[in-house]
């Protein structure tokens, strides 16, 4: 007589749900790359974000896969979606990204902490020359992207939706072959990434701004926190820099509020030494009488009466 078979794989299944050996693997994560200004090669871009995801997938001990994005839209969308999980962006997208993102921790190129931004032309002249004439840059939320322009690169001294007109290109690449297909008259990009061409000319650069920031999009801070020490430099970066205190609370505020006001500049004026002396000496002071001698004079001719 033969043994059935099936009450064997039965309890071979129940065993193996049982075995405390089996466990369930980890969910795989994804880190998303949108560095439309940081770094201007799409290829640059793609290649740094499967390096991130295979750094991660060793220190965090759970697969993380990669996802590069070119447009701000793109991502937007995919963050939207649930697909990312923790991304690395440029310091105005995070901004932009407002409440939906955690920013953790600063992502820098060696030798620059921080960058700064040019507009670039082929017109000689200043800036103000530039007025009513078409500026590229790389485009973000739409509304805030004037903001950027105005309160943090200009520095609140320039309006630059009603100074230029704006066009939005999707990364740098696409606002300096604009300009050199004479789309625009001007381009706003990173210091770093201007082109060294005779008929390129510098018109104006900003202050030193963050550059591209970890984020946390999906409640995994803990984990990032834990394992950004264990990252290490992945290239082109540096390795990740925690951000300190409200360095990111005020980049947030200068994108969205602007700068503080300035204050006045007072001048150092010379001390002025005033002879007090006459004020008490009396005898100093020669006397001073109105001169009404003539009102006193007599008439030569009498009244008849």
């Amino acid at each position: 007589m033969k043994t059935p078979r099936f009450p064997w794989a039965i309890l071979a299944l129940a065993f193996l749900v049982a075995s405390p050996a089996v466990a369930a693997a980890p969910k795989k994560a994804t880190v998303g790359v949108f560095l439309a200004t940081t770094l201007s090669d799409g290829q640059e871009r793609f290649q740094y974000a499967e390096a991130l995801a295979a750094k991660l997938t060793e220190v965090l001990d759970r697969p993380v896969a990669a996802k590069s994005f070119g447009r701000y839209e793109d991502f937007a969308r995919a963050m939207a979606d649930g697909l990312v999980d923790f991304a690395v962006v440029e310091g105005w997208a995070a901004v932009q990204l407002g409440s939906r993102a955690t920013p953790l921790a600063w992502a820098s190129r060696p030798g620059e902490s921080q960058q700064r931004w040019a507009i670039v032309s082929t017109h000689k002249g200043a800036v103000k020359d530039l007025a009513g004439k078409r500026l590229a840059l790389v485009k973000g939320a739409g509304p805030a992207d004037p903001k950027f322009v105005t309160h943090a690169v200009l520095g609140g001294d320039l309006d630059a939706q009603r100074h230029f007109k704006l066009s939005p290109v999707p990364n740098v690449e696409s606002a300096l072959k604009m300009l050199e297909a004479k789309g625009a008259e001007a381009a706003l990009v990173p210091v770093s990434h201007v082109p060294k061409d005779k008929e390129l000319r510098v018109l104006f650069r900003s202050a030193r701004l963050p550059g591209a920031v970890l984020v946390d999009l999906r409640n995994h801070k803990d984990a990032l926190e834990q394992a950004l020490p264990t990252v290490g430099a992945v290239a082109p970066f540096e390795p990740f820099t925690r951000i300190q205190g409200k360095d990111f609370e005020d980049f947030r505020r200068l994108v969205t509020q602007g700068p503080p006001r300035r204050q006045p500049v007072f001048a150092d004026v010379a001390d002025t030494r005033v002879d007090a002396e006459v004020f008490v000496r009396a005898e100093a002071l020669g006397p001073s009488l109105p001169s009404f001698t003539s009102d006193l004079a007599v008439a030569a001719e009498q009244p008849d009466d």
